[in-house]
């Protein structure tokens, strides 16, 4: 597998114009070990997962409306220590330690569990544009697929990918939130998924989890343990931070129409919703 590490662009007061101003509106409490979200647009629904306390069968999808308020703790439950989502119109996708769960996102049952041998920590899940499922194995630097025809197999293994954990697939590209390891953390790369070849796009900048468009140019990543918010421009590789949090801020979802940013807060049990002007 081929790999590239591109130069950065240092560019010194000429980064962001924009998003300079944060502001929290609400926040859902008794969401045990938070951990995801994402936001269904045409039933204006938030699903959150929630880990629990780590107990078998106490993990679950959690509903809640964009001004914070909790419809449904349970909306999937009997899961594990499930962390990142992905939604289609008509399912709902969560891993959940070492199966990808399928569940019907209008009732919350379960349709079916997918896994295969090899799997150690299922982290993020992304949806590519024909449809395939893609779900990160941080702690073995893998990638997995579900294809239309209900085969899960593994996709991408390489140790460039320094513990893969955000995912998020825009037309052929898939971008890549790395945890990498201590105390330097991981950066952001971009794989061409036609080639599957890998290239760093960013410094390393902390042990990153969620990964979302912000606009054409820029993503949004939220980094773990440092309880950060960053803006990444696409066009130079540079970051700048917009948001300080608590630590273990996790895999956050962005509303581009609505200008909110949804962070679950792991460590905080709850899911915190900013604004961003």
């Amino acid at each position: 597998m081929k790999y590239q590490m591109t130069s950065l662009l240092l560019i010194v007061g000429t980064f962001f114009s924009f998003a300079q101003s944060t502001s929290l509106l609400h926040t859902t409490e008794g969401l045990t070990a938070c951990e995801s979200a994402v936001y269904h647009k045409k039933d204006n629904i938030i699903y959150a997962s929630v880990i629990g306390d780590q107990e078998p069968g106490d993990g679950s999808v959690a509903t809640v409306t964009v001004d914070g308020k909790l419809i449904n703790h349970d909306f999937i439950d009997d899961l594990e220590d499930p962390k990142g989502i992905a939604i289609t119109e008509d399912k709902l996708y969560v891993s959940d330690v070492t199966v990808l769960v399928e569940a019907d996102r209008k009732t919350g049952k379960i349709i079916k569990r997918h896994t295969t041998e090899g799997i150690t920590f299922l982290n993020d899940v992304a949806i590519a544009p024909n449809g395939n499922i893609y779900v990160s194995d941080t702690r073995n630097s893998e990638v997995y697929v579900l294809d239309q025809e209900g085969n899960f197999n593994l996709w991408l293994k390489d140790p460039a990918l320094d513990n893969p954990n955000g995912l998020l697939i825009l037309e052929d590209i898939m971008y890549v939130a790395s945890w990498g390891g201590a105390p330097e953390g991981g950066a952001v790369s971009k794989i061409d998924m036609n080639t599957k070849e890998i290239v760093s796009i960013s410094e390393k900048i902390g042990n990153l989890d969620g990964i979302r468009p912000y606009d054409k140019d820029h993503l949004i990543i939220s980094d773990w343990r440092g309880g950060k918010i960053h803006l990444l421009d696409l066009t130079n590789g540079t970051t700048k931070e917009i948001l300080q949090v608590d630590y273990s801020v996790g895999d956050i979802a962005y509303l581009q129409d609505k200008n909110l940013l949804l962070l679950p807060m792991n460590k905080q049990s709850k899911l915190m919703i900013y604004k961003i002007e």
